[in-house]
Parts: C-alpha cells; sequence; structure tokens
C-alpha cells in the first residue's frame, strides 16, 4: 500500500459512514470525488491540458527548471543514482539538489508518465494531478470537519484551486504539491482528539510530515509552525492539562519524522560547502503579500483579470509569489461557516479561524506593503525571521496555503449549514451546483498560460515562431558551455535542450533556486568562462581575447567541453565577436543559436 493511501485511512474521520474504510459505499464515493477533482484540474488548465506534449503549463521560466527535476529524477531512478547530487548542469562541479526543492515527491508520482510519455507531457499531467490531489486531500480534512459530503467537496475546490496554489501552478510544481498540508492536519487532529495509540498517532503525523518535506521544504517549516500554534489555541480552549496527553504522539511523530527524513537531512547539513546562503530581509520583503491582497485578483483572473492589470503595478511586485486572493464567494462561505459552525464544531471552528488570521499576517512579511506601497512598519513575521534558518523560506506570502486551507475547512461548514436549511434532494444539489458555478467564475483562470518548449526564451509578441536550438549530433559528447550563462530565460532554455537531447551532454550552465558559492569561484578560475561572464555583467574583470586564446585549450580540457552555444546569437554581438576571435573560426548557425565546435582546441 503507498504511503499517501496509508496515512490517508489511518487519519480518515470515523464519524461518517462514507470515512469508514470498510464501506465500498464509501470507496466508490472517494472515487467519484477524485474523478471529480481531476475533471477540475483539466477544467482550470484549460487548453493546455488537453494536448500536454504540446508545450509546458505556465509561464517560461520556473516551469522549466521543475520540468529537468522530474525529467533527472526519472533518470536517476532508472541509472540506479542518487537523484539528489548531478554533475549534468553547473560541470564539472557535482552539485548538491537537495536545497533546492527538487521535487521528489511528484517525482516518484510522475515515474511511468515520465518513463512513458516524455518530459513536457509528464510537466503537465504531474502539475494537474497534484491539483487533483491538493482538491481531493482538502476535501478529507473538510469531511472530517463539516461531515458533509458535498459540503466537502466544494471544500476541496476551495483549496486544491484556490487562488495560491493556481497562481503557483504557473511555474512552481514543487508548492502545487500540496496535498500532504491536509494530510498532515488529518493527523495532528487525530493526535488532538487523542483517538488512538499515541504510537500510531505520532508515526502517522510523522509520515506525514515526511511527505511535506518531500513536496517543498517551506511546507515542513509552514506545519511546524502551524502545529504549535494549533497546540496553543487548543490549549487555551481546552486547557493546558490537554498538553500532558499528547506530548506521547508528539514525541513519536518527532521520532518518526527525524528517523525517515534523516537521509535528506545529511544531505542537506552534511558538507558545509554545500549550504547556501538564506534569502536576505530585501528579497523578503519583496516577495511577501500584499495586506489588502486577498482582495486583489491575479491577471489571469477569468473575469476580473482586465481590472487587476490596470491596477498599480506596484501590487504585484512579488508577481504571482504575492497572489493570496480569497474572493467573495470563499470569504462568504467561510464568515458563514466560522458564525454558525460555532454551534456544532466551535474546537474546530475556532482553530481553522485563528490559525487563519496568524498565517494570514506571517504572510505579510518582516515589513507591511499596503496596496503595492511598501511601508517601514515591522509585520508580525519580522520576529519569526530572526530565527536565520526560518529564512529558507523565501517567500513570506507561501504562509497563505495554511490561510487557504482553513478558509476552505470554514467555508465547507458554510455550505454543509445552507445544505442543512434545505429539505429536498433537488434544492440541496441545485444550491451546490450554484456555489460551484459562482466559485467557478471567482477562480478560474482559463485560458491557463503555457510555454513553447520549442523556445523557452520565445516571446509570442515577438512576431516570429519559435525555433529550437539544434546541436550538432557530433557535439553532444562533451560539456556544452552556454551564453549567456544563468540569466532566466537562458538557463532553462539550456537545461530544456539537454532535456530534448536527453542528457547526452552536460551543462556548465544551470538554475537551481539554491547553489554554493563555490561554483561562481570555480568559474572564475576559468579564463574564458571569466571572460563570458564579464561581458554579461557578471564580474567586473577585463577581457583579452588574444590571453584567452592561449589560455583556450586548457580551460575547455579542465570542462571536457565539446561545444559552445550563444541564444539568441544575433543580439549577443560582443559575445559572438569574442568567441570568434578566441576560436578563430565563426559560429555556425542552428536555429535561435549559434554553436562553437571547440572539440578539436582541447
Amino acid at each position: 500500500m503507498p504511503i499517501t493511501d496509508s496515512i490517508a485511512e489511518g487519519v480518515s474521520g470515523s464519524h461518517t459512514a462514507a470515512a469508514s474504510s470498510g464501506d465500498s459505499g464509501a470507496a466508490r464515493r472517494h472515487c467519484l470525488a477524485f474523478a471529480g477533482c481531476l475533471l477540475l484540474a483539466v477544467l482550470f488548465t484549460l487548453p493546455g491540458s488537453l494536448s500536454p506534449a504540446s508545450a509546458l503549463l505556465g509561464y517560461s521560466g520556473d516551469n522549466f527548471q521543475h520540468a529537468w527535476f522530474l525529467w533527472h529524477f526519472a533518470r536517476a531512478v532508472t541509472g540506479f543514482q542518487n537523484p539528489f547530487y548531478t554533475n549534468q548542469m553547473y560541470y564539472p562541479n557535482t552539485v548538491n539538489l537537495t536545497w533546492s526543492t527538487t521535487d521528489p515527491l511528484a517525482g516518484v508520482l510522475a515515474l511511468p508518465a515520465s518513463w512513458l510519455l516524455g518530459p513536457a507531457a509528464a510537466y503537465n499531467l504531474s502539475l494537474v494531478f497534484q491539483l487533483a490531489l491538493a482538491a481531493f486531500f482538502g476535501r478529507l480534512l473538510c469531511l472530517r470537519v463539516c461531515r458533509n459530503e458535498v459540503a466537502a467537496f466544494i471544500g476541496g475546490i476551495c483549496f486544491g484551486f484556490s487562488p495560491f496554489l493556481t497562481a503557483h501552478a504557473l511555474g512552481h510544481l514543487s508548492l502545487v504539491t500540496a496535498f500532504p498540508v491536509p494530510l498532515y492536519f488529518l493527523a495532528l487532529a487525530r493526535v488532538l482528539e487523542r483517538r488512538g495509540e499515541p504510537w500510531k498517532d505520532g508515526a502517522l503525523l510523522g509520515l506525514a510530515l515526511l511527505l511535506t518535506a518531500l513536496a517543498h521544504f517551506n511546507y515542513t517549516v509552514i506545519c511546524l509552525l502551524a502545529t504549535l500554534a494549533a497546540i496553543g489555541v487548543d490549549a487555551i480552549q481546552m486547557g493546558a492539562r490537554s498538553l500532558t496527553k499528547i506530548w506521547k504522539a508528539l514525541a513519536w511523530g518527532a521520532a518518526t519524522f527525524l528517523v525517515t527524513f534523516s537521509p535528506l537531512l545529511v544531505m542537506l547539513i552534511g558538507n558545509s560547502s554545500d549550504r547556501p546562503q538564506p534569502r536576505p530581509f530585501e528579497h523578503l520583503k519583496e516577495f511577501s503579500a500584499d495586506a489588502l491582497g486577498f482582495l486583489i485578483p491575479s491577471w489571469n483572473h477569468l473575469l476580473l483579470g482586465n481590472f487587476a492589470r490596470g491596477l498599480d503595478p506596484n501590487i504585484f511586485a512579488a508577481g504571482y509569489e504575492g497572489t493570496v486572493y480569497v474572493g467573495p464567494v470563499i470569504l462568504a462561505l467561510a464568515l458563514l461557516g466560522f458564525w454558525k459552525g460555532r454551534e456544532f464544531q466551535r474546537r474546530w471552528v475556532v482553530q481553522a479561524a485563528s490559525l487563519a488570521v496568524i498565517f494570514y499576517l506571517l504572510s505579510l512579511g518582516p515589513a507591511l506593503r499596503i496596496y503595492g506601497r511598501q511601508t517601514a512598519i515591522p509585520g508580525p513575521a519580522a520576529l519569526v525571521y530572526r530565527i536565520p534558518w526560518l529564512r529558507f523560506v523565501s517567500a513570506p506570502a507561501r504562509f497563505q496555503v495554511i490561510v487557504a486551507l482553513c478558509l476552505a475547512v470554514l467555508a465547507s461548514l458554510g455550505v454543509a449549514f445552507l445544505l442543512e436549511r434545505i429539505r429536498t434532494t433537488r434544492q440541496r444539489y441545485s444550491l451546490a451546483g450554484g456555489v460551484v458555478a459562482l466559485l467557478l467564475l471567482d477562480l478560474l483562470t482559463i485560458p491557463f498560460p503555457v510555454s513553447s518548449i520549442a523556445d523557452p526564451a520565445w516571446d509570442k509578441d515577438s512576431g516570429v515562431p519559435p525555433r529550437a536550438c539544434v546541436i550538432p549530433a557530433a557535439l553532444q559528447k562533451g560539456t556544452v558551455v552556454t551564453f549567456p550563462l544563468i540569466i532566466k530565460p537562458y538557463s532553462m532554455k539550456s537545461m530544456w535542450m539537454q532535456v530534448s537531447d536527453r542528457g547526452r551532454y552536460a551543462l556548465v550552465d544551470g538554475y537551481l533556486s539554491y547553489s554554493a558559492d563555490r561554483v561562481w569561484s570555480d568559474y572564475y578560475r576559468n579564463p574564458v568562462l571569466r571572460s563570458l561572464l564579464s561581458l554579461q555583467g557578471v564580474f567586473h574583470t577585463p577581457v583579452n581575447a588574444q590571453a584567452d586564446k592561449a589560455a583556450a585549450p586548457a580551460a575547455f580540457r579542465d570542462l571536457n567541453a565539446s561545444a559552445i552555444v550563444v541564444f539568441d546569437s544575433p543580439e549577443r554581438d560582443a559575445a559572438m565577436r569574442y568567441l570568434e576571435s578566441v576560436l578563430g573560426r565563426p559560429g555556425q548557425a542552428a536555429g535561435s543559436c549559434s554553436v562553437f565546435d571547440v572539440s578539436g582546441i582541447r
């Protein structure tokens, strides 16, 4: 039995017949619910979801990085290699990928698609599947609280297709892999209610937390902070003595997590030279939520997108990272759920409302930004970010995942209250259909953006069709140096080029969310790379083509280089002239790039 199924079976509620593991009718309802979630995931990503091999879902950028991660994960597993290390990028370094949210959970679930369908289809299908899983497991948590199948399904929609997750679907597969978050809270509810044996409840809690780590380390940190907040709120409601009854389960949970997470932990902190620096405060401020962001729709909103594009651009300084829109439908249902749910689920209503407020405040970051205007007013997160390792939650707006989940739970209670006020089945389904229709009008982002897999740097407004960069087969045998180096979107372009060529060569280029400083120092010591980086403004050292010409054979030998690729070469005249001078030969046009053969110079 897969680990997700095992945990779900252990933590699902027993208050309804639908949650009974022995009820075949319950299994059928769960299957139908997941089919509904999957259908909605396809709908939310139209039209790209209908032809998953033709383009990459989302904006050109980080989506190509995550597609590379899926491809690399499948390639490493097939070759019985450790997927958390590679020399396929940043060659000749062996790079630790553990810090860079390499999508191991999504990678495992996408293995069949990666093996059978290719990288583009594997990424797109994985994204659709993860949205469906988030909605389905959000539904399980809502069902645990509201005890109404229809209301729980609507609650699952509120979470799985929340603007927070659909915004990150534009480029962050690891953050869309959010289904472990409601799964973790199902396990935490068991612990707080002391429903089973402490060791069993604790083990389920630890395994659920492990799944958050395999999705995205940010979710692990966020769930740990949410656990502290939930325990505090529960102690206020139930009395401090309640803590004495759950410490054993929490201890078992901590032990289970540490034991199962230890291999990754060793890779994270075992080698000090692999550890990146945490984000600076200026970065944290930029990627915080706007204080009024819950009222501001994204540019991709079905009805309000044009209105949003006319607002002050400073409101969208964080891009889709800062999308924390809630919308009037979810907000109204959540307020109704809070007001009425206190009568029969007071404990969990207070928990959900408290956590929603706490994590909304944390999402505002270390300094408040109000309607696009950055202020010097400290935010509550300023205290949290005094702890250096918490700065690896590099975008405070990501705390919004807890807000989205809590509002979904409250919204399900609101829908359950409305449904219970209606006596006839037809009227109930009419009401539910109306609520779903209103949600779709407020949450849909179709047409969902797509990116060209021929050229990740292609601009649809350029007036020319996308063209791939084609490296001659004879040069696909060593390392390929690309220019520009480590600058989006060109790093994404080189990584996708490598994927398209089935990894027949390593790259000096590449992009990781976190990379060690030693990579840059190694590049600086190579005279050709140093000059190329100086030409693009990364280093500020003189460029001497004649001196580099004498040093080129050793420089290319150190890199095991077979080719140098200059992307969009008509715009890179300085680099072209430099390479022609060093190599004594012109580059060959190859689609959207120029290719220099350096295999004979080594």
